[in-house]
């Protein structure tokens, strides 16, 4: 029970020590408002290009003019862009933010070593 305790006040010793010397670095912090901004654009698209595909089926089911339907799949064409777009920036700012981070961490325990 005390290797427990003494194990989780070194932890949290070390993580006020890792915080500390992340203060310290003084990391311009402006970018992080639009990265996440990114993410959550991301995310939004990724969400409404499946919608705006599904709208557009539910939407040709009633036609039977070829060309009101050539016009629906331009549409769900959009939609299917609009999700690839979406993915790859969602994948590209959160891996961004994961892999900068992991870096971090990389660094401080090799400057303890």
């Amino acid at each position: 029970m005390a290797d427990d305790t003494t194990a989780a006040s070194t932890a949290a010793g070390r993580r006020e020590q890792f915080e500390e010397d992340i203060a310290a670095v003084r990391i311009r912090t402006g970018k992080a408002e639009a990265e996440q901004r990114w993410t959550i654009v991301g995310l939004v698209l990724l969400v409404a290009g499946p919608a705006i595909c599904l709208l557009a089926y539910f939407a040709s089911t009633g036609m039977s003019d070829s060309r009101d339907i050539y016009s629906i799949m331009i549409l769900a064409f959009f939609g299917i862009a609009l999700a690839i777009v979406g993915t790859a920036l969602f994948l590209r700012y959160s891996l961004a933010r994961f892999l900068r981070f992991w870096l971090l961490r990389l660094i401080y325990e090799q400057q303890d070593q």
